[in-house]
């Protein structure tokens, strides 16, 4: 499913005016947030919660592996398992917190960007991604302690450009909510519950 998809067959106003009162209309008629969003030809709709929240479980090692077990042809075995070795270090002292699941999350590009260019005095390389739901666009980022999965993560991330996703971060488990979803991500995968019901 590509962005353009997502576009097909929706009304296109002139103005953000008129696209703005449609939004207040409809989210007034089915009781959800709906919003006006730029499109190259004018301006349209979208619902914001287009599906209801779920709870995510926290990804197990088992599921991390099974994740990238197509993977395994391109990456030797040891750089899944020294992955799965450093998400299991950080499970021990926070709690894995679940992003994508309160609306359509597409991951449109990705990008490799030094520390300077995010403003950031660290040094190092750090995955940008680039994820829209056609409202707003989210831009978490993966580097420090997990710079040396990068190349892994770069790969997950080529099989999901225009796919919808949920992603992760790590929160220390007396601050849960201290990173939020443009922060950083630890596990980006594909959100398969478009496809149920």
């Amino acid at each position: 499913m590509t962005i353009g998809d997502l576009n097909q067959g929706k009304v296109v106003f002139a103005s953000k005016e008129e696209a703005d009162k449609a939004a207040k209309r409809m989210s007034q008629k089915h009781d959800e947030a709906f919003a006006a969003y730029k499109l190259a030809s004018g301006w349209a709709v979208g619902g914001v919660f287009l599906k209801k929240p779920r709870r995510l479980k926290v990804k197990s090692l088992d599921d991390i592996k099974d994740l990238w077990a197509d993977l395994q042809h391109d990456h030797d075995d040891t750089e899944i398992d020294e992955y799965a070795d450093a998400v299991l270090a950080k499970a021990s002292s926070e709690i894995s917190t679940p992003f994508g699941a309160d609306s359509l999350w597409i991951l449109t590009s990705y990008s490799i960007k030094a520390s300077h260019e995010l403003g950031f005095k660290t040094r190092g390389k750090y995955l940008v991604l680039d994820i829209t739901n056609g409202i707003e666009t989210k831009h978490p980022k993966m580097g420090g302690a997990f710079e040396p999965h990068i190349p892994l993560m770069k790969k997950v991330a080529e099989t999901l450009i225009n796919k919808a996703v949920i992603w992760s971060t790590w929160n220390p488990r007396h601050d849960p909510t201290k990173w939020g979803s443009n922060s950083w991500f630890y596990i980006l995968e594909e959100d398969t519950s478009i496809y149920d019901g």
